[in-house]
């Protein structure tokens, strides 16, 4: 084709010499022309460029070689030309092949030309643009197979929080559908104490870059709000950058916030403990060093105490409970003085659980009794017995309690002050009890054995 133009009569450029040039400076686009049967009657600069044929190597030949083989098996070629003669164009956006044998994404259109002897074709190169599609639409794809995959419901939204896109285990979990749910009707399933919040996150999300809130979401299979944490961050901004388009997805933690509770309250329960059980253990060594008549006596009966309250506290652990076996507390004060007066020590009870502070102060009780016991009375008298008898006592009006009875029989009292002195273990019994426990209680030195009676009340102490 000349790239020479000419003048008409009127001194306007020749119209055909006109067309030629346009098609001769459009170098980025290859256009050409065919007969009917499609073999090359023209072809521009752009088709060289783009294809490889020159204008010489093409014209006469079948436009048919720019087709891949199996196209051109298919009769992909003859429907082109029979389209475009049927609806006056043919759109053709496949894969071609230029003549060293390499391919190429073209984006062409196909015209019967206005005389009706032959077609005009136009195409475009769009690799590139086609690859993008390409990569676009597979990210798409894992991106939908991962997120309809993952137990987590998972969203896309604007940066406002309007809602896109919400998967398959959204719609089925809060019984919305994904068109229900666009721009902000995935609000209805947030519970209404949480919306403000919810929506407020996402201004602080646009400032620091990521999108975290804990609200409940509605249930739809039993209508139950549970807690759940949402996360979101920008994925793209749309086009022209007008708005960024948002990832998210929300994760059940309602176990999870509910064993985070229950770790604060037993950590709670634990410094509690633990500064009740500081306080008894100085309590107990202020009692002893007033009592004890030297520093080695004092180390001596120190040390036993603190092992019969290590025992409990062994115990308790043990159980994992806030309340243990009342038989189990016992047992293990005695257990030390069962090989030499095991049938003497005669145990009676129903199995009756005390709170573990109860069983704590109630457990000194006992060892207390049973030293004095070993000194004085029934357990250090061969002849002698003791009944340690426990039973659950109803009243009316007031709340149950248990009764826990120590009795010594067969002693032969010693005609000693030390024998009746009372010393720490009268006060733990007489005084501790009643203010910790609330418990009544009731100590005698009677002439053939020591007689005690503690009364708790099931139901809590009055003082932790």
């Amino acid at each position: 084709m000349s790239s020479e133009m000419g003048k008409n009569s009127s001194g306007q450029p020749d119209r055909d010499e006109l067309f030629e040039h346009l098609v001769e400076s459009a170098t980025d686009v290859a256009i050409l022309t065919t007969n009917g049967d499609g073999l090359v009657t023209s072809w521009n600069v752009g088709g060289k460029r783009l294809i490889g044929y020159s204008e010489s190597e093409i014209l006469g030949k079948s436009a048919d070689l720019i087709f891949v083989e199996e196209d051109r098996a298919t009769g992909m070629p003859e429907r082109e030309r029979a389209t475009a003669l049927r609806d006056g164009r043919a759109e053709d956006e496949r894969w071609h092949l230029r003549k060293d044998g390499s391919v190429f994404w073209g984006s062409g259109l196909m015209m019967p030309l206005r005389d009706g002897n032959g077609f005009l074709k136009i195409m475009r190169d769009r690799t590139e643009q086609h690859l993008a599609q390409e990569a676009l639409a597979a990210s798409e794809e894992r991106f939908r197979t991962l997120a309809i995959s993952i137990p987590q419901l998972v969203f896309r939204t604007r940066s406002s929080g309007a809602r896109s896109w919400g998967s398959p285990q959204w719609e089925v979990y809060a019984g919305l559908s994904d068109a229900k749910s666009r721009e902000f009707g995935w609000l209805d399933a947030i519970h209404a104490d949480d919306r403000a919040t919810t929506l407020e996150a996402w201004t602080e999300a646009r400032r620091v870059g990521v999108y975290s809130v804990e609200h409940r979401i509605r249930r739809n299979a039993d209508g139950a709000y549970r807690w759940h944490q949402t996360r979101a961050l920008p994925a793209a901004l749309k086009s022209g950058g007008r708005d960024e388009e948002w990832v998210g997805t929300s994760t059940d933690i309602h176990e999870l916030r509910g064993l985070q509770c229950r770790q604060q309250v037993l950590l709670a329960e634990l410094q509690h403990r633990t500064r009740n059980l500081l306080a008894l253990v100085q309590a107990i060594a202020r009692r002893t060093l007033r009592s004890a008549g030297s520093f080695h006596e004092f180390i001596t009966v120190y040390e036993s105490r603190l092992a019969a309250l290590s025992r409990v506290q062994s115990l308790i652990a043990s159980t994992g409970k806030d309340a243990i076996a009342l038989r189990l507390v016992i047992d293990a004060e005695l257990e030390a003085h069962r090989d030499s007066a095991r049938e003497r020590i005669i145990l009676s009870g129903a199995d009756i659980e005390v709170p573990t502070t109860s069983a704590q102060t109630m457990a000194l009780a006992i060892y207390e009794l049973a030293t004095n016991a070993v000194k004085y009375g029934a357990i250090g008298q061969p002849q002698a017995q003791v009944d340690v008898i426990w039973r659950v006592e109803n009243r009316e009006s007031q709340p149950a309690r248990v009764v826990l009875e120590w009795r010594e029989s067969g002693v032969t009292m010693p005609d000693t002050t030390a024998a009746r002195r009372k010393g720490y273990g009268s006060e733990l019994i007489e005084r501790a009890l009643s203010y910790q426990l609330g418990a009544e209680t009731k100590l005698d030195f009677g002439a053939d054995g020591v007689r005690c009676t503690i009364a708790v009340p099931i139901r809590g102490d009055r003082h932790d």
